[in-house]
């Protein structure tokens, strides 16, 4: 069976893909250099000048013969684009009715008051002009990602494609989960690394993660006790079935709250996989089929982090074939990378999470270093 990868960025899907011996065919945005160079993949951006859309997402991957479909971060946020690539196909993972239901701010407030779920106060576009003005509050797009579209409520109307959640200062964070429809199983837990100005972010731009989730406070034992219960509630309630993750902050006072679902693969899960030495697309395929795997969330030597280098200008990239094996999501050599576009990805490894961030830091700053060595060179 040939499987098609289908999403923004695929190249850790494409590596877990290949981990388990799939044979695998990609469709994403970007068609880095990486990846290239393990599968057949087909690029919408890079190799068509076409934007990420259903119907150009759909032309790009007519072109292709396959037989089952996985898709990540993306392309869940296209319902109808699921139904459409995966017609008279085998979809591994969540059907177009999970995506919407997930994503539809109503349902998930349901869900998570019926499963005993701490989530903040959120309201679609017509509850908005109830909303307490004494709160700081975030307007969010129903179908977003990556933290892009998100921002601080200051007033005025609220489009139907929006909608407003109560802010929640605190320690970002994220689950990834494993089900197969009926039971569920937390596999690991992360920090999230958001609008961090080190790696180009700002904002709620979503820049990487930290692997294990790390907290002084007292009772984070029950926080993983809780995340995973959440984890169970949420699969009872929408039918979730595969790899699944979950956002969530945990507030100055201990709690956590959920923020939404990632109803597929997401981009922690690489650094988590990794750890476990499991292919992840393997778990996600059996599960889908009914067959669950049994992991226990285990401690860890030290800790490894994954960051989003985004271009803080315009860029031209240089011979980046010496990236490989360096860094991942790897552009071809003499690029175009607009500001605020994403340049790679870059790994970084510590026995403690500050000497991990801090080797972090150092790896893009080894690659902002080469985008002005290079500029200079040109000029």
């Amino acid at each position: 069976m040939r499987i098609l990868l289908v999403g923004v960025s695929t190249r850790a899907l494409a590596e877990s893909a290949l981990r388990a011996g799939f044979d695998a065919v990609a469709v994403d945005y970007f068609g880095d250099l990486d990846q290239s160079r393990l599968i057949p993949s087909l690029a919408v951006g890079r190799d068509f000048g076409l934007p990420f859309d259903e119907a150009s997402i759909c032309k790009v991957c007519s072109l292709l013969d396959y037989d089952g479909v996985i898709y990540t971060g993306g392309a869940d946020i296209k319902p109808a684009l699921i139904d459409l690539i995966s017609k008279d196909k085998v979809l591994f993972g969540n059907d177009s009715k999970v995506l919407r239901d997930v994503r539809d701010p109503i349902l998930l407030r349901e869900a998570c008051r019926l499963g005993e779920i701490e989530f903040p106060v959120t309201l679609v576009s017509s509850e908005a002009k109830a909303l307490d003005k004494e709160s700081k509050w975030l307007v969010k797009p129903i179908y977003g990602g990556s933290g892009f579209g998100i921002g601080f409520y200051e007033g005025g109307e609220v489009g139907e494609d929006f909608y407003v959640q109560q802010f929640v200062s605190g320690l970002p964070a994220s689950a990834s989960f494993l089900s197969d429809g009926r039971t569920c199983q937390l596999l690991g837990m992360t920090r999230q690394i958001i609008g961090d100005e080190s790696l180009g972010g700002s904002g709620f731009k979503w820049c990487g993660n930290v692997y294990p989730l790390f907290s002084t406070n007292a009772n984070f034992v029950d926080i993983m006790n809780k995340i995973s219960g959440w984890g169970t509630a949420l699969t009872g309630h929408f039918g979730l079935k595969g790899l699944f993750g979950i956002d969530f902050v945990i507030d100055e006072g201990g709690r956590p709250f959920l923020v939404e679902i990632n109803p597929r693969y997401s981009a922690s899960m690489e650094l988590i996989e990794h750890d476990l030495n499991v292919s992840f697309t393997s778990l996600h395929v059996s599960a889908c089929l009914g067959k669950m795997a049994k992991f226990a969330v285990q401690s860890t030597q030290g800790f490894t982090a994954k960051g989003i280098v985004y271009a803080k200008d315009d860029v031209v990239t240089p011979d980046t074939s010496k990236w490989l094996g360096l860094h991942s999501d790897v552009p071809f050599p003499n690029e175009h990378v607009a500001k605020g576009f994403p340049i790679c990805t870059v790994f970084g490894r510590g026995q403690t999470q500050d000497d991990c961030i801090a080797d972090l830091y150092r790896k893009a700053n080894e690659v902002y270093r080469e985008l002005k060595e290079e500029a200079y060179h040109e000029r």
